[in-house]
């Protein structure tokens, strides 16, 4: 302890290097645990701005999926009648009966959603794509990436930064007859189904 004080009291310069020495050893902690805070903060950051990317993937994948496959596209023929002239001898209408295509509709209204307007344009018989965002106040942008295949099956890629998430729509399409007054087939898409990544 006393050789400790006299090297204090010293006036040699020892006592100069020593506190120099202990001086480089603060700063150097120092340093180090600025630049490690420093790299932390950057971390925290890109963290933040993942972490919103994912949730706003998630939020458009939650609302493509209950908002599209609500509409049902129908098409086929009716069993009707019509006139096709008037009888000379009697005066009275000569009529037809016969199957007639009617116009394909929507329902339960003529609006339809993405699914059933793809559908109605290509009729399913050809694929189907197109690219759209979906952006809502202070959320990052997600990318949507729709593909209808051949028959009306549909593919709804989401992207947000590194995050990918895929809606799925199985078409099924039914025959609705009574072989007397209509023939129809009902197309429709049920629930939608969300996976990770890329479809």
């Amino acid at each position: 302890m006393r050789l400790i004080r006299d090297k204090l009291k010293s006036k040699r310069g020892a006592s100069f290097l020593i506190a120099l020495l202990f001086f480089f050893i603060c700063i150097t902690m120092g340093s180090l645990i600025l630049t490690a805070a420093t790299a932390n903060a950057v971390k925290v950051k890109d963290r933040y701005k993942e972490q919103q990317d994912y949730l706003a993937v998630a939020s458009a994948a939650r609302l493509v999926k209950d908002s599209l496959g609500k509409y049902v596209y129908t098409e086929g023929k009716t069993w009707q009648s019509w006139q096709t002239g008037i009888d000379p001898a009697t005066g009275q209408p000569i009529m037809e009966t016969g199957w007639k295509k009617i116009k394909p509709f929507l329902s339960p209204d003529e609006e339809g959603d993405l699914l059933a307007n793809a559908y109605k344009d290509t009729g399913g018989s050809t694929e189907y794509s197109d690219s759209f965002t979906i952006q809502a106040d202070e959320m990052p942008e997600v990318t949507a990436k729709f593909k209808m295949k051949q028959g009306g099956d549909v593919a709804l890629e989401l992207a947000a930064g590194n995050y990918s998430m895929t809606v799925s729509f199985t078409c099924r399409t039914s025959h609705v007859t009574d072989h007397k007054t209509y023939d129809y087939y009902k197309t429709s898409w049920g629930g939608g189904k969300i996976t990770k990544g890329a479809g």
